[in-house]
């Protein structure tokens, strides 16, 4: 095979895997929306490109039930926009500095949902007392404040990757929740986890019966496909008119 030959397929491939990318990242923000895990305009999804090149990331003042592949923006490690005739979201910080720390993360989703924002003003810790909660506590549930200030946005995303650390989740008094994972589906369906931890925690009140560490562990290693298989789920049943944009 030729040189030039070798790169015209490559280049190809790369275009097949970019619209895959993007496709798969609009049927997430579908997903999120069905699911009413969407406030407006505020959030986004991101994933990393399968290039190399940077952070695919959805566009800003964009509700997910209308985000398209053209409503999707290429950035850079350093956040430049790559590709892309749109500006990514204001917090697109957040998602550059999450996978720039973490190899093994793919994919970042951050939602400002109803019952996670309520709960992460709370003092209470995050505790497993259903299948969803065993998905996301050991280790303790973080927290990480977020202003999302012009002078602070990179400092601060730094931080909250930190206290991210090898976590799969992190709550932010006043802002919601980030979930991050391998893939899109599973930070999707791990953010409906989180969402839903955190309403029941709400209608239980402090005095819960919780999930010991040990149960949890053990629930947890025998449902390691659950996320992955909620997608799925979630996917199905999110109506055909809520994804056609893909």
């Amino acid at each position: 095979m030729q040189p030039a030959e070798a790169e015209s397929i490559s280049d190809a491939q790369g275009e097949v895997d970019q619209v895959a990318t993007l496709s798969e990242m609009v049927r997430g923000c579908r997903v999120l929306h069905a699911a009413k895990l969407t406030t407006t305009v505020w959030g986004f999804v991101a994933v990393r490109d399968a290039t190399g090149r940077g952070v695919w990331i959805t566009r800003d003042g964009s509700g997910f039930d209308e985000v398209g592949r053209n409503d999707i923006v290429l950035v850079s490690p350093t956040g430049n926009v790559v590709q892309g005739g749109v500006e990514p979201d204001s917090e697109g910080a957040l998602a550059v500095e999450v996978l720039a720390s973490r190899d093994d993360v793919h994919a970042v989703v951050h939602v400002h949902s109803l019952h996670a924002t309520a709960f992460a003003a709370t003092n209470r810790a995050l505790q497993a007392i259903s299948h969803e909660g065993c998905h996301l506590v050991p280790p303790e549930m973080a927290r990480v404040r977020w202003s999302g200030s012009a002078n602070g946005t990179q400092e601060e995303a730094r931080g909250l990757a930190a206290a991210l650390g090898a976590r799969n989740s992190i709550l932010m008094p006043g802002h919601g929740l980030i979930t991050v994972a391998e893939n899109l589906g599973e930070a999707v369906a791990l953010a409906v986890y989180l969402e839903k931890t955190c309403q029941l925690l709400l209608l239980a009140g402090d005095d819960v019966h919780t999930i010991s560490d040990e149960e949890v562990l053990k629930k947890r290693s025998g449902q390691m496909r659950r996320p992955s298989i909620s997608w799925e789920y979630l996917e199905r049943v999110t109506p055909a008119s809520e994804t056609a944009l893909a």
